[in-house]
């Protein structure tokens, strides 16, 4: 093995080398070494028909380079894409063994979700064979049809074995150990009757959509409950909220409180008729909300608006991934007169960016799209010495790879003495629910976080189908859930959205 970072040979038979192996080289870079399997048997898994067309496009992108044989590659591991049922006889010829790719299988697929793993299978003794998880990805399965889930599923898989690569550094056995074991799941041969079920199934979800949204118009909308904002606290995911609507043909989201000098404001995103966010303000005295009030407007979509104080002086990040950039603004003449400040990352489609201090550095949070892919999936790290950067970014981006929980829900908070993070669960639709969720580890090295709590659309009095950003101001909760009752210690605010008949 080499002593310095271990190079992959990306397995490509010439007969179907495609984009799926050039997006891996290019993840990879002079790591990766595109190499031909003379004689490597290849038995198709079942894929609908635009993830076969993602598999071969391009089909001369790794021919020219394709070696004769693993062994004059010079590789420590070997990347078998989706396909190659050879790992466990090719496992001895590499160091490190090979990976493995399972973008599909049955059993990986529900609930609004799609995951897919990738394996790493090594010879750990003569005759010996163990297999670990070394990553996975979970991507929403949504639509009609499945050309972009698809694409964006193998895409972040094509991905993945850069980000293995960037874990291992020159230390590969510590990675090993710290993978869990995970066997290879059995070979799926579907019959025509699975095809015709998993087409209806992809034609029903998208005809119910159609029907629904033809009949119903859509409007977010607020939602309040007494609470601290303790995930731990009993209750935290059965209490119910009650809503708080907008007027028609308007739309309320994204609320993210602030407090200074005693007083306090919820910052929201307002939809407006035209559809295109800006950002409203409302008074809040700790018993009732004033009617929003814009404070900021441009010729690009605002939403998740953070409103935080540093040095004296009020800053705001909202949302501007129409714009290609992260911006921060400045208030003037708070709580409006917002100037931009300056522009934190620049030609970067971000969304729902979200700062936290921790180890002595700043952190920014928030949801990158990748090509290929959509805005609910890869979480990405940003390091800086202050909240107004510059940031660099994490070398494990993305961080996390998860429809279920990556994308920003809200602020980062400190309760009984864990950094909570509250993510969207994004499986079967947008902003399906919300996953709380404590951070365990974020330095240089590594980025790592489990489970706490989840809320469900459902706590939502009167009927929503999502729940999709949190947030908790302490010491002004009403008692009883009622606004105009003494305050009580915090007040937890969400958003929703429901369906409203043409009719009404």
């Amino acid at each position: 093995m080499h002593n310095d970072s271990p190079r992959i040979a990306v397995a490509s038979p010439a007969s179907v080398a495609g984009a799926w192996q050039k997006a891996a080289l290019t993840a990879l870079g002079p790591a990766g070494i595109p190499v031909a399997l003379p004689g490597a048997a290849v038995s198709r898994p079942w894929l609908p028909a635009p993830w076969g067309l993602f598999l071969r496009r391009d089909t001369s992108a790794t021919e020219a380079a394709c070696l004769a044989a693993p062994e004059a590659s010079g590789a420590d591991l070997l990347l078998c894409p989706p396909g190659y049922r050879d790992g466990a006889r090719l496992a001895a010829d590499f160091p490190l063994g090979v990976l493995e790719v399972e973008a599909f299988h049955p059993a990986l697929a529900g609930d609004g979700a799609l995951e897919g793993r990738v394996l790493w299978r090594r010879a750990t003794a003569p005759g010996r064979l163990e297999t670990r998880l070394a990553a996975s990805v979970a991507t929403c399965m949504e639509g009609p049809l499945p050309g972009g889930w698809a694409a964006n599923h193998l895409a972040k898989l094509s991905r993945a074995p850069a980000g293995i690569l960037a874990r291992m550094g020159a230390n590969p056995e510590t990675l090993w150990n710290a993978c869990p074991p995970c066997e290879p799941l059995p070979s799926f041969n579907p019959s025509a009757w699975d095809w015709l079920r998993f087409a209806a199934d992809l034609a029903r979800w998208g005809l119910t959509r159609a029907w629904q949204d033809l009949l119903h118009r859509r409007q977010w909308f607020l939602a309040v409950r007494p609470g601290g904002g303790d995930p731990l606290n009993p209750g935290f995911s059965t209490r119910p909220f009650t809503p708080l609507y907008p007027p028609k043909g308007t739309g309320w989201a994204d609320p993210l409180f602030f407090s200074r000098g005693g007083r306090s404001w919820l910052f929201i995103e307002e939809i407006p008729p035209s559809g295109r966010g800006v950002i409203s303000v409302m008074d809040f005295d700790g018993k009732a909300f004033g009617p929003p009030r814009r404070v900021l407007e441009e010729p690009f979509h605002l939403s998740y608006p953070n409103v935080f104080e540093h040095g004296g002086e009020v800053y705001m990040l909202p949302e501007t991934s129409q714009a290609g950039q992260v911006r921060l603004y400045r208030a003037t003449d708070f709580p409006g007169g917002w100037v931009l400040d300056r522009v934190l990352l620049e030609g970067l489609r971000a969304v729902d960016a979200t700062l936290v201090e921790h180890g002595g550095s700043w952190w920014l949070m928030a949801n990158v799209r990748g090509e290929r892919g959509s805005s609910w999936d890869e979480l990405h790290l940003y390091k800086g010495a202050s909240p107004l950067g510059p940031f660099a970014p994490h070398r494990l981006n993305p961080v996390v790879s998860d429809v279920r929980r990556a994308r920003p829900a809200g602020r980062i908070a400190r309760a009984g003495g864990r950094l909570v993070r509250y993510g969207q669960d994004c499986s079967g639709w947008y902003g399906r629910a919300l996953a709380v969720m404590e951070i365990t580890r974020l330095d240089d090295d590594g980025y790592e976080e489990r489970p706490l709590a989840r809320l469900e659309p459902g706590l939502i009095e009167g009927g929503s189908f999502c729940l999709h950003t949190f947030d908790a101001l302490p010491g002004h909760a009403p008692a009883g859930g009622s606004l105009a009752d003494d305050a009580q210690p915090g007040l937890e605010v969400v958003d929703g959205q429901r369906r409203i008949p043409l009719w009404r």
